[in-house]
């Protein structure tokens, strides 16, 4: 049995432990925090601070056939990469990669130095603005502002306003796609779709996305291009925007990314975490490509006494230990901190079917199921 150490336990880590579950891998989770929510999904857990590098922490890690990074702190990132190094641990990160990727400022002006479209930055733009850090994730930070005055006033209110970055705010439908393996060697996947909340956090993802098939190539060339110009080693995903019919990349991420390889699984039952984990061991890719096409949606919802709201994935990660069930609510599968207790909890739900009126009907009577039970304890 191929067996992954996951490091990290909060967002990227549930998404790389659910894969690994599909897989038929063995998962050891690494994470300080003995209630970080992943350790309810893997099969052995490893409580260690990654920085700390003791001869413990090396002894679990020995006992996996790859590590995974699943966090984006720089300071575990360094001390993971120097001791894979010092212990010849094969690691699926690519640190240089990484590097680039992380930071806003230096990918924008790799897209700008190729001419790949992106959003234009201030003042060659008119507002409203999207103000963000340079070395952030995701929705992290991220501020709207509706007018430069209001961009230049929310920047003095921040301790490094140098390593934030101000760009036009476009309106369309975000896509996501990853691609997977080495120069010479890449593998791109199904195209999701990205949907976002009030907050800018993604609330839900969906797959298929209605997308022409030459718009589908050039969202995947886009990808193969980035990632060649970054050198890739690993798995990278890249999120853009249909503004006015012109996909805009808004981000890259050299990392496994959270939320959207679910959703290409239950579409197409491509596991990327085992695609990664034959270019890492192997050196090639081991499966051909699947041909299954389910429609799915992921999404997030926040249970109370008021009914159930739909939230960014952000409420996943930041409670305690969540537990993998299927049939839930009406739900195929739920990752879910529910205890049928009562009181709030929150969960992912992942549904699919064969056509989108399945789906759609299968949604909303999970919908319909979580307001109930919310209700019932407002009853109560």
């Amino acid at each position: 049995m191929t067996s992954v150490a996951i490091v990290g336990g909060k967002l990227q880590g549930i998404e790389a432990a659910y894969l690994a579950k599909k897989a038929g891998y063995k998962s050891l989770l690494v994470d300080k925090n003995p209630n970080a929510p992943a350790f309810g999904l893997c099969c052995e857990e490893g409580i260690f601070d990654i920085v700390r590098k003791e001869s413990r922490l090396v002894d679990f890690l020995r006992q996996a056939d790859f590590i995974l990074p699943a966090l984006e702190n720089k300071d575990a990132l360094a001390a993971l990469m120097e001791l894979s190094e010092e212990q010849g641990l094969k690691l699926a990160f690519d640190g240089n990669a990484y590097a680039v990727t992380s930071s806003k400022l230096k990918t924008d002006h790799l897209m700008k130095e190729h001419q790949i479209p992106a959003p234009r930055y201030y003042p060659d733009c008119k507002g409203p603005y999207i103000v963000k850090p340079s070395g952030g994730s995701g929705s992290d930070g991220v501020h709207k502002a509706g007018t430069a005055d209001d961009a230049k006033r929310f920047l003095m209110g921040v301790k490094d306003p140098e390593n934030w970055i101000t760009q036009e705010y476009l309106e369309g439908s975000s896509y996501s796609i990853e691609v997977i393996g080495f120069p010479g060697m890449y593998r791109t996947y199904e195209i999701t779709q990205v949907h976002i909340d009030e907050d800018y956090d993604c609330k839900m993802v969906t797959a298929p996305c209605r997308m022409s098939v030459p718009v589908r190539k050039e969202f995947s060339g886009i990808a193969m291009t980035l990632a060649g110009l970054v050198g890739l080693a690993g798995i990278m995903d890249v999120e853009v925007i249909d503004h006015e019919g012109i996909l805009k990349v808004l981000e890259i991420d050299a990392r496994i990314p959270s939320q959207t390889p679910m959703a290409v699984f239950h579409c197409t039952g491509a596991n990327l975490l085992s695609e990664l984990a034959d270019v890492v061991l192997t050196g090639s890719f081991m499966c051909t490509r699947q041909k299954k096409r389910r429609y799915v949606a992921i999404e997030h919802y926040l249970i109370d006494e008021n009914g159930a709201h739909p939230k960014g994935e952000r409420i996943m990660g930041d409670g305690g230990r969540l537990a993998h069930v299927e049939n839930f609510f009406g739900a195929d599968e739920a990752i879910t901190d529910y205890d049928g207790g009562g009181g709030q909890w929150r969960g992912t739900f992942i549904n699919s079917g064969e056509n989108e009126e399945e789906l759609a009907e299968k949604r909303r009577s999970t919908l319909q199921n979580l307001w109930s039970e919310g209700m019932k304890w407002h009853r109560a």
